[in-house]
């Protein structure tokens, strides 16, 4: 069973509030035995909860009876319900009434029913695999995380799909983790990375320099044709124009960004250095590799 398939149960009686989780078979005689609820309003009600229409279903009965379910989204949001952050007031977990696989999935992310970790029952295996840009990483912290850019094959530009922030991962490796003393399968293998530590960048993507994260984090370009080398010129005169064009930067400090590029390569104007490079004029800056 997957922890996507796990239905979150809240129930309300008096204002006592009750956790558990169900497989969707037991929810349905949940709503069926006990409430005589028309069940196909009722999953219909809480499969818009998977499709991301809406949080929680709700189901009232009485004035003093209702039941609140959604299909579990995620890691963090098994976590919250754990704690009991989606609940008012009084309330408690009857792991009497969860279905077993449901106990097997928490078993299987490392975690009790009271949310506290079973640590260290669990085997980790490296996984080889080459990051790219644009896939999406579930840390085993629980978050997942989208890779803006692959800096060098173990350092990564991650942006969290929780708050949008920036980090830098340094030593990022993937794992697959299941239970130690088991045979891993499907149900029971939970894949994802794990960092030696990260650097945090906020959250606004316009101040974060780029050109600056691939020289501390980056491998060096590598030149290997005449469109690489133009590449890595292109990227060298821009590097000293922004800084002639950054204003509140010092006017000796621009100044000598602009004379920098007037030595190097024979103008400061982008059009010139445009043509000039077609031209193949700054071909022999750098050695062949």
């Amino acid at each position: 069973m997957k922890l996507e398939d796990m239905v979150m149960v809240v129930e309300n009686q008096k204002g006592t509030e009750t956790n558990f989780l169900m497989d969707l078979t037991d929810y349905m005689k949940e709503i069926w035995s006990r409430f005589a609820e028309p069940v196909a309003d009722a999953i219909g009600a809480l499969y818009k909860t998977k499709e991301g229409g809406t949080d929680w279903s709700d189901l009232y009965f009485a004035a003093n009876k209702s039941v609140h379910a959604s299909f579990c989204t995620g890691e963090p949001q098994l976590r919250g319900f754990l704690a009991g952050k989606f609940n008012n007031g009084e309330w408690s977990f009857d792991e009497g009434r969860c279905s077993k696989e449901c106990l097997d999935v928490l078993r299987i992310y490392n975690l009790k029913p009271d949310g506290q970790p079973l640590f260290p029952y669990l085997h980790y295996e490296p996984v080889e695999h080459t990051f790219h840009a644009g896939e999406v990483l579930h840390n085993m912290n629980g978050n997942d995380y989208r890779v803006l850019a692959a800096l060098s094959p173990d350092d990564l530009l991650v942006m969290s799909l929780t708050d949008s922030q920036l980090i830098v991962g340094r030593g990022v490796k993937l794992y697959e983790r299941y239970p130690k003393g088991e045979r891993p399968d499907d149900d029971s293998v939970v894949t994802g990375i794990e960092w030696d530590h990260g650097v945090y960048l906020g959250s606004d993507i316009t101040r974060v320099d780029f050109d600056i994260l691939k020289q501390e984090y980056g491998e060096p370009d590598r030149v290997e044709n005449v469109s690489d080398l133009r590449d890595m010129v292109r990227k060298n005169f821009w590097m000293q124009k922004n800084v002639e064009m950054k204003e509140g930067l010092p006017g000796r400090v621009r100044n000598a960004a602009r004379d920098g590029l007037e030595d190097t390569f024979g103008t400061s104007e982008p059009d010139v250095f445009d043509k000039m490079l077609d031209k193949g004029m700054y071909d022999g800056m750098y050695p062949a590799k």
